[in-house]
């Protein structure tokens, strides 16, 4: 392993090294990779054909495009002066550190040709593509915006990983912290919410991007790097505050006031069949279309729907000087009306429920209803301020005033 050559990429402040190494010696490192990095994708599996060709091409001694790492763990003193050899020392010790930016289905497709020779014992050609070189280009001192943006500028094109999974990354650190009885689920981990208290962890980062940007609408592809240009600017601007661990446990806290008022409340229904083979489910004298959008308090915050809604209104409801902060919303839990928190989380089914029935993108009507409940509960100039019924009746007649 050798480096040729060191660039200083001034977009995100670290150093592009570029390194020649064995296939064999960057096989050992990609052991490491995908076995210890939580946050490797899956293994792309429609591209079969192209990857068999690219085994081939390796036996051949193709000379493949560089694969991109990232190495955050190490931060080099300078540019011109940090000596090669220590570097390579870093990578070398550093390896369950480094991350794929670039070339993960690269990496898999050398993997797989070399499981294969050397259970075909075929010891030449494993020793002949074990001799072979290939570049890769290592980001050193990178942080978690800049692996993000190099992600998203490398990608572009390809088969990327999902946008969630980009964004899991830039707030991943929070996955390693003490958060008491929150857990945030990954989407590399593939469950489900089950327990009060477990979160996707790609619902509540787009419940907290849409307290960003003041927009209940989940985030896509190209709002993304206007995105991290946000966070840039929040990230100087809020040197002593930590908005996302706020967020996260201000909306757990309503979640937890919500449990503890309504008891043991479950939306009861009793599933029929009709004529036309169309099924609904009925509560008392509530007919529903389909299944209730949540059976209890848990599966109802649970979702991005409403997480993306209240972020989004507890934004506006700052920006219109209506609340100073995420902290002072959570001042207000304990001033709610909670007197007939069963009756009106049972109209909330039904609302959603019509909601879905009049909807062209039912996420999105959904996520627009639960923006105007949190602004209607916390807008002390409201007909509904802090009454959980007034304010579900009247974001219904906001949604219909917006969509009809």
């Amino acid at each position: 392993m050798k480096v040729l050559n060191k660039l200083h990429d001034k977009r995100i402040n670290a150093l592009n090294v570029l390194i020649e190494i064995s296939i064999k010696d960057y096989y050992k490192i990609s052991q490491e990779i995908i076995k210890k990095n939580e946050f490797q994708r899956r293994r792309v599996k429609s591209s079969a054909t192209v990857y068999s060709l690219l085994k081939s091409d390796l036996l051949q001694g193709c000379v493949i495009p560089p694969i991109v790492l990232a190495l955050s763990k190490f931060k080099p003193e300078s540019i011109e002066t940090n000596d090669d050899d220590e570097i390579l020392k870093q990578i070398r010790e550093k390896q369950e550190n480094l991350l794929i930016l670039d070339g993960l289905q690269r990496t898999y497709t050398i993997r797989d040709l070399i499981n294969e020779l050397e259970e075909s014992k075929s010891q030449k050609e494993l020793n002949k593509v074990y001799d072979y070189k290939l570049r890769i280009e290592v980001y050193i001192g990178i942080d978690k915006l800049g692996i993000l943006y190099r992600m998203l500028t490398l990608n572009t094109g390809q088969t990327p990983m999902s946008i969630r999974h980009q964004i899991e990354i830039l707030y991943s650190d929070y996955l390693l912290e003490d958060l008491g009885e929150i857990k945030l689920i990954t989407e590399a981990e593939d469950s489900k919410p089950t327990d009060f208290g477990q979160y996707k962890f790609k619902d509540i980062v787009e419940g907290f991007n849409s307290y960003l940007e003041r927009d209940y609408l989940t985030i896509d592809r190209f709002d993304i790097l206007d995105n991290i240009k946000s966070l840039e600017k929040l990230s100087k601007e809020n040197q002593n505050s930590d908005l996302f661990r706020s967020y996260v446990t201000i909306y757990h806290s309503l979640a937890k006031m919500f449990r503890s008022k309504a008891l043991d409340w479950e939306y009861k229904t009793e599933k029929n069949q009709q004529d036309n083979g169309a099924e609904t489910f009925e509560e008392g004298n509530n007919k529903l279309s389909s299944q209730p959008f949540g059976k209890n308090v848990v599966q109802i915050f649970s979702k991005s729907q409403v997480m993306t809604g209240f972020g989004s209104a507890v934004g506006k409801l700052v920006d219109f000087e209506l609340v100073s902060s995420l902290e002072e919303v959570e001042k207000l839990y304990v001033k709610i009306n909670f007197s007939n928190v069963n009756e009106d989380l049972d109209d909330l089914i039904v609302k959603l429920d019509l909601i879905r029935q009049l909807a062209k993108k039912i996420g999105n009507d959904q996520r627009m209803f639960f923006h105007f409940f949190f602004r209607e509960l916390f807008d002390k100039k409201g007909d509904a301020y802090l009454n959980i019924g007034s304010a579900i009746d009247e974001a219904y007649k906001s949604y219909e005033r917006k969509t009809q």
